[in-house]
């Protein structure tokens, strides 16, 4: 569900990175904008080592504890969110210039189906009201089987592999 970000988008998401790291009196190093034209440019859920390695591949020097560092920055100004599905993995996201979706995640092949719903932001803000309560965002994960998984066979049980006698420790 990514898009192409426009120069002008990208742009503004380097001011508004550049803005949130003065505010903490941090600088915006050369490193830190490789990292954010990596991310802002990658479609895809990323774990932070591929990020590391998809910057050096292309050939861009980065220290590791730069990207642990920076990521949890860009989550902070809203550039990035960080995901979890399941498995307990950090991946990350570029949100920025980008629709709000949800995720479906296949427990087989673990593929990552991402989905918009009007009908669910109505029923987050409807069941948000009641309380008074003014909801910004959601997370919201279906699990279950792809497609391809739900038509495939059930994988193997290990039934062929010879069990140890009792006797032995």
């Amino acid at each position: 569900m990514s898009r192409t970000l426009t120069d002008d988008e990208i742009a503004t998401a380097e001011t508004i990175f550049r803005e949130y790291l003065r505010a903490r009196a941090l600088k915006y190093t050369r490193e830190r904008q490789l990292m954010l034209h990596e991310v802002l440019h990658n479609p895809d859920h990323f774990e932070a080592e591929q990020l590391l390695i998809n910057l050096r591949q292309s050939g861009r020097r980065i220290a590791k504890a730069t990207i642990y560092r920076t990521l949890p920055l860009l989550v902070g100004c809203g550039i990035i969110r960080q995901v979890r599905f399941g498995d307990n993995l950090a991946r990350y996201e570029h949100t920025f210039g980008q629709s709000p979706h949800d995720h479906m995640v296949c427990r087989r092949c673990h593929r990552i189906i991402e989905f918009a719903s009007d009908d669910l932001i109505r029923l987050r803000n409807a069941l948000a009201a009641p309380h008074r309560f003014h909801a910004l965002s959601h997370r919201f994960e279906i699990s279950g089987l792809c497609e391809a998984c739900a038509k495939a066979p059930p994988p193997q049980e290990r039934s062929n592999i010879p069990s140890k006698p009792n006797n032995e420790s």
